[in-house]
């Protein structure tokens, strides 16, 4: 049975399968022209920058020799692991190499300087971005529990006279018992949307008013001062204008470079038609 074995043409074809595996494995590979590690001047000066950074002092000779090393090593596994397909597939490659692309874009999509009246025009079309929002100031008494009656009666006895001190009114509250033109973006941070928008509709003037529901509890307020929301003028705000134009052309100019990477590409997608 042997005999016949050996005469099988499949097993001298496993045979000599297993022979070029085990050659391939064994023998090292032949170098190709293309596999030369080059580490030039520049490459040594910017790991000595980044050593520099990093610890605060310029490296030594031995210092230096072991960043080229690690230098070495790093390029020659990733060649490697290039050369074995291990890049392909592989998210954080793609994303990592993605990132670095969107790096370069970004620094050749210098966009030019606007002219004047292109930006006045920019700023009158966003003039909203650039709005100072109305500021609110005001006193408020505390009370932690919302169905509590304290707060009722407290607010007849305060728009009454009754209470000599209204600091000493209440229950004791974490932050502030007055505020004075505090933007309406962080009353509503401090105190909730809901509290926000009711302080909004309140009428300035001595007399206390509420209770006003908050995140905390509710609250009995005092409307001391508003300053409304108000654009500002283009001189006023003209560099803000400037750096916030030249951020959104940036990412115009960035999102068409990306576009037009992408527009070389045929897309196909399962279950999609072309």
């Amino acid at each position: 049975m042997f005999r016949t074995l050996i005469r099988e043409p499949l097993v001298h074809f496993i045979a000599a399968g297993l022979l070029i595996f085990l050659a391939h494995a064994l023998l090292p590979a032949p170098r190709q022209a293309d596999e030369t590690i080059r580490i030039g001047a520049s490459d040594i000066a910017r790991l000595a920058n980044l050593y520099a950074g990093e610890t605060g002092k310029a490296p030594g000779r031995p210092e230096l020799q072991a960043l080229i090393a690690d230098q070495v090593e790093m390029t020659a596994l990733a060649h490697e692991a290039r050369r074995l397909g291990l890049d392909q597939g592989d998210t954080v490659v793609e994303r990592r190499l993605a990132q670095k692309m969107r790096f370069m874009i970004n620094d050749l999509a210098l966009p030019a300087a606007p002219g004047e009246a292109e930006l006045k025009r920019w700023y009158a079309s966003n003039r909203q971005a650039f709005q100072r929002p109305a500021e609110t100031s005001f006193d408020h008494v505390f009370y932690r529990d919302p169905e509590s009656p304290r707060a009722a009666a407290a607010l007849q006895q305060l728009n009454s006279g009754g209470a000599a001190d209204w600091r000493a009114v209440g229950d004791a509250f974490m932050l502030q018992r007055q505020y004075g033109a505090l933007p309406e973006p962080d009353v509503e941070r401090i105190f909730g949307r809901g509290f926000a928008s009711s302080l909004a509709a309140l009428e300035p003037g001595p007399g206390w008013q509420g209770p006003v529901a908050s995140a905390f509890g509710v609250h009995l307020v005092r409307i001391t001062a508003r300053d409304p929301a108000a654009s500002p003028s283009f001189g006023a705000v003209r560099d803000r204008v400037l750096a916030a134009w030249q951020e959104a052309e940036l990412a115009r100019l960035n999102a068409e470079a990306v576009q037009k990477i992408v527009s070389r590409y045929r897309v196909e997608i399962e279950g999609q038609a072309p």
